[in-house]
């Protein structure tokens, strides 16, 4: 009987141009992020996901499925100044996995195999997603199989749905969606958008404007894919930067433009 990779090297073309095209059509952070996962977990064997937009040299979490909450907490908190794959994805602009930038002996005993072998993986890989000409967001998945590594065929699928998922990007800045700035790439969405004096990164941007549709605490959370305190901790913070004391001021201030900065 095939093993998972056996069965994964003998993909047909044509579900993997499949795959590839319904990333590339995306026209919207969310749908790409759909798209993402349902094509890693084909192409790879996993359905393990997260798409990430950089805010300055810091990814900002945009769309997560089938990940812990606590393993994103601690990515969040500190971890990524230290991860080898996102430092070997931002400088070689490739897609890379821990085993083999580690080295296969040295993984097991390695920071970043301890932190995902708490939240129950064995092995990650990342790939970068790039629009206007620099990198502007990082693709993550992981698997929980720990008799099956990434392999360098793996490694070029991943390449390639970064490279779809980059062009889905771009359809989305020249339709006026995202904005590439020198430290920052921007989100605006279908329903709500917020007024220019307002631009904010991309995780903080998406709960704004699901608090201006009147979504609570809790269902901003479940369509994240975050935790409820990280939505309160991005509540509170907006209500800081812009000086006001709670969401209904929160509401009326990103609604009617007039910010306190």
């Amino acid at each position: 009987m095939p093993t998972e990779h056996e069965r994964l090297d003998h993909l047909p073309e044509r579900r993997l141009a499949d795959r590839l095209m319904s990333i590339a059509e995306s026209r919207s952070v969310r749908a790409l992020g759909i798209a993402c996962c349902s094509a890693i977990g084909e192409l790879t064997g996993s359905p393990t996901v997260g798409l990430y937009l950089l805010e300055g040299a810091e990814p900002d979490l945009v769309y997560s499925r089938y990940v812990a909450n606590g393993l994103l907490d601690n990515y969040k908190a500190g971890f990524w100044k230290h991860d080898p794959v996102l430092d070997c994805i931002l400088t070689a602009g490739r897609a890379a996995d821990g085993a083999s930038l580690i080295g296969a002996q040295h993984w097991r005993h390695s920071p970043s195999f301890e932190m995902l072998h708490e939240w129950g993986y064995a092995y990650n890989m990342g790939g970068p997603l790039w629009c206007g000409g620099k990198i502007v967001g990082v693709l993550f998945t992981a698997t929980s199989d720990g008799e099956a590594p990434y392999s360098s065929l793996l490694r070029q699928r991943m390449d390639m749905l970064c490279r779809a998922g980059s062009l889905a990007l771009a359809n989305m800045m020249n339709a006026g969606e995202l904005e590439v700035e020198s430290n920052a790439i921007l989100l605006r969405t279908d329903a709500v958008t917020l007024p220019a004096a307002m631009r904010l990164p991309p995780r903080s941007a998406d709960v704004a404007i699901r608090v201006c549709r009147g979504q609570t605490n809790k269902e901003i959370a479940r369509d994240m894919g975050i935790s409820d305190q990280t939505v309160k901790e991005h509540v509170a913070n907006l209500c800081r930067r812009f000086g006001v004391h709670n969401r209904t001021e929160l509401t009326a201030c990103l609604l009617g433009g007039n910010s306190r900065q």
